[in-house]
């Protein structure tokens, strides 16, 4: 008999357990907000500092019920209104089925959750930092270490318990290197200890970091604050998180992109060399996978206007006809400085920068010739703004020449342009104003 019952049983339990796995498989959050009306809620994803949406549906007042039978891509998630603002951030991990309550007054975090340990871990840090940060506010230092040392305890459990879960990654990747005791105070040895270690605990090689908003925020810190805004130093310092993403290809998609992004018209002068670099050595070879033909094909004709003008490089030669009619070359001039200035004698802002050039020249501070490239076809408009300004520079017109067009030696797209040449007709300058004129030509005296 029992053998019977055991022999009708297996296929019984069998189901049971198949039916289980079959029921985790997908995903469903529940997220209910106390003293909330609303019934039409979104669902969506960080992707970098951007937000894009993953879900939507319809409930209760203050009911949300997300579900689907293909998992969501893990990262941090929040829940938005009608009017797209955001009511909660939460965490999606491995464990898809789970519910959050929030709002509640009963709780002393306002939130409770079932189901979902990262989001435990999560809310319970939050509920940390914000009693901190109290603390610091009323200056209780007594409780504010003690708040602290929770803190991290919590965090270092977590390591220790689920090293590997996305609420460990994000806590990691949260914690800013520790100075050492020993070289606190020396100012240099600090700051070169904070940013060798600034990446420590970012495990670039895990997408999911990609979907919260911590890898951009460390970027910006990084790039702008820590290291010397110089291309190649950029560019090095670049290469080391590139290598550090391995084989994710999201990843390295997202890096190279930034990077594109970031220094195709950067703040800094000289570091569209970054842009340049990017395109050439994973755009071209293949290595980012999201791109189409076409964008690629913009972003080389991009870099085939600015390779020729980078800082450094040998200004490319223009003979451009002059008002009698004759072409000319700025190499003709054998100044200690050449400057080259694009303009049109039509735009406002135009005429103030070629005010102050003239400004700057005839003060003799400085041994300058002005090669002042107009750049309009109105030739009879040009030559009677000459007649009535006489500025003493080289004065062409860029709209007839026997060299390439101008646009794209020089990169120019919108004037005025200046550009600052030395004696040996290098780019030293490039894209400044007639204002930071003299003092690139200072520093460049110091330099020398």
């Amino acid at each position: 008999m029992k053998k019977t019952v055991s022999f009708f049983l297996l296929p019984i339990l069998f189901i049971l357990f198949s039916a289980s796995l079959t029921a985790q498989k997908g995903y469903q959050i529940r997220i209910e907000l106390e003293d909330n009306r609303d019934t039409v809620f979104y669902l969506a994803h960080y992707y970098g500092d951007k937000f894009y949406m993953a879900d939507t549906c319809i409930g209760k007042k203050g009911e949300a019920l997300f579900q689907g039978e293909e998992p969501l891509k893990q990262g941090i998630y929040l829940l938005a209104n009608p009017k797209k603002e955001k009511l909660i951030e939460f965490l999606i991990g491995d464990e898809q089925f789970f519910t959050i309550q929030a709002g509640l007054l009963s709780n002393e975090s306002g939130v409770r959750i079932d189901g979902s340990r990262d989001n435990q871990s999560f809310f319970d840090h939050i509920q940390l930092v914000n009693k901190l940060q109290k603390s610091l506010q009323e200056n209780d230092s007594i409780s504010a270490k003690k708040l602290q040392e929770a803190a991290q305890a919590l965090r270092e459990n977590t390591f220790l318990e689920r090293p590997a879960s996305l609420v460990a990654r994000i806590f990691s990747a949260m914690q800013d290197p520790v100075i050492p005791t020993e070289i606190q105070h020396d100012k240099e040895a600090a700051y070169h200890y904070y940013r060798n270690h600034f990446w420590d605990g970012f495990q670039m090689d895990d997408d999911r970091l990609l979907r919260s908003p911590l890898l951009p925020m460390k970027l910006k810190t990084y790039f702008e604050q820590l290291i010397v805004p110089d291309p190649d130093t950029v560019i090095m310092e670049a290469e080391r998180l590139m290598s550090a993403a391995k084989e994710n290809q999201e990843m390295t998609d997202f890096l190279a992109w930034h990077f594109v992004s970031e220094y195709q018209n950067p703040k800094i002068m000289g570091l569209d060399k970054v842009f340049i670099y990017f395109v050439d050595h994973y755009f071209d070879t293949g290595k980012v996978k999201n791109l189409t033909p076409s964008i690629l094909e913009k972003l080389d004709e991009r870099v085939s206007k600015m390779r020729q003008s980078l800082i450094g490089l040998k200004a490319p030669d223009m003979w451009l006809i002059d008002t009698i009619g004759n072409y000319r070359s700025f190499n003709e001039l054998t100044n200690r400085f050449t400057i080259l200035v694009f303009w049109d004698q039509t735009c406002s802002h135009c005429k103030k920068e070629m005010e102050s050039l003239n400004q700057l020249y005839a003060s003799h501070k400085y041994d300058l010739g002005i090669y002042a490239v107009n750049t309009t076809n109105d030739f009879e408009g040009w030559k009677h703004y000459l007649n009535e300004k006489k500025y003493p520079f080289f004065h062409v017109n860029g709209m007839k020449s026997i060299t390439p067009d101008f646009h794209n030696l020089y990169d120019i797209y919108s004037v005025p342009v200046i550009y600052l040449l030395d004696k040996n007709k290098t780019i030293i300058a490039k894209k400044i104003s007639a204002e930071q004129l003299e003092n690139v030509i200072l520093n460049h005296q110091k330099d020398r």
